[in-house]
């Protein structure tokens, strides 16, 4: 049955992850190191994107807010499966379009044994969604309590999703998953994108790619949040086992990574900003109707959230199936293990 307008009866009751990347993930483990043309190895598929994964991550982790995610798949089997895997987690997808010229995303991995990773990408879907398609859910993004937004679908798609969000009043946060390096859509990131964001999440490397700077230790991961600073009121700077840094104007805060056995941070990131995104919705209740005037500490306990979310995943094989629930999450932040990390 289709949801009421959201205008009239659910402003503020939802988050929207717009637009997002949903991909199958073809994943090859091998015992080999990198090298040979021609290996052995285990084969296995995996529901993964940005969107896709940040959206079950935001899902899981609570059920105050419903997670909308809008995007497109092929007409084929892994777009079937893609949808089947969303609506276990609840996910609401009626803004996935199912394009009927271009097949679903489709991520090869091979995981080879030193750790090391080879990935290839097509696009796919990603690439045919519009801003036709944002158009089309104007009314929930305008009424969301939070946007999550990555860089892996057209640029003009992400820039128009982010000022309808800012024209709207809606907090928006921004994974630069994909850094552009020619110049001309490097300065639209900058001049155009940044303008309408509230939160910037990068991850180590990207935060070199778009400051220049190296992140090598506490001191340089602070630096390059600075920079970071210049563009956007809030960062969140995601360094995988160390942690993540915080920082809004003169408050900075190092979220320590937690002693855990990790198998797999494929989907750790994604995790992380998914959960991140939630904690964030649950906090931004009145007064603090916006992220800039969210108390700090509140910024920092969504930080340990999302850390806690993360490094369970870091623990299990796979993509959407290694993210999980707020019992879990929970429970690690109640746990000895949390408690040693410190902040």
């Amino acid at each position: 049955m289709p949801l009421p307008d959201p205008v009239y009866s659910t402003m503020g009751s939802h988050i929207i992850v717009a637009p997002g990347s949903i991909n199958i993930d073809l994943i090859l483990r091998t015992d080999v190191l990198k090298g040979p043309k021609t290996f052995r190895g285990q084969y296995s598929e995996s529901q993964g994107g940005k969107g896709s994964n940040q959206a079950i991550a935001a899902r899981r982790s609570g059920v105050t807010h419903d997670v909308f995610l809008l995007g497109a798949v092929g007409q084929d089997r892994w777009g079937d499966d893609a949808l089947a895997t969303l609506g276990d987690a609840a996910v609401n997808t009626r803004f996935v379009r199912r394009d009927g010229a271009a097949p679903t995303g489709v991520v090869m991995e091979y995981l080879y044994a030193d750790g090391e990773v080879t990935i290839g990408l097509e696009p796919g879907a990603n690439d045919q969604v519009t801003v036709d398609d944002v158009e089309r859910a104007r009314p929930w993004i305008e009424n969301a309590s939070i946007l999550l937004a990555q860089i892996e679908t057209p640029i003009d798609t992400v820039d128009h999703a982010l000022r309808l969000a800012r024209s709207a009043g809606v907090p928006t946060c921004l994974d630069p998953s994909v850094v552009p390096t020619a110049e001309p859509q490097r300065r639209r990131l900058f001049d155009k994108l940044l303008p309408n964001v509230d939160l910037l999440a990068p991850n180590r490397s990207e935060a070199q790619q778009l400051t220049g700077l190296a992140v090598t230790d506490d001191d340089s991961a602070a630096a390059c949040a600075r920079r970071l600073l210049e563009h956007v009121p809030i960062v969140v700077l995601t360094r995988g086992a160390d942690g993540a840094v915080i920082a809004r104007g003169d408050d900075l805060q190092y979220i320590r990574g937690l002693d855990v056995e990790g198998i797999d941070g494929g989907a750790a990131g994604d995790t992380f900003r998914g959960a991140l995104g939630l904690a964030l919705a649950e906090r931004l209740l009145p007064p603090a109707k916006s992220l800039v005037e969210l108390p700090f500490d509140m910024l920092v306990e969504a930080g340990h959230f999302a850390n806690a979310a993360a490094a369970i995943c870091v623990t299990r094989p796979g993509a959407c199936e290694s993210i999980p629930t707020r019992d879990q999450i929970d429970a690690l932040l109640a746990s000895d293990v949390a408690r040693e990390g410190g902040a």
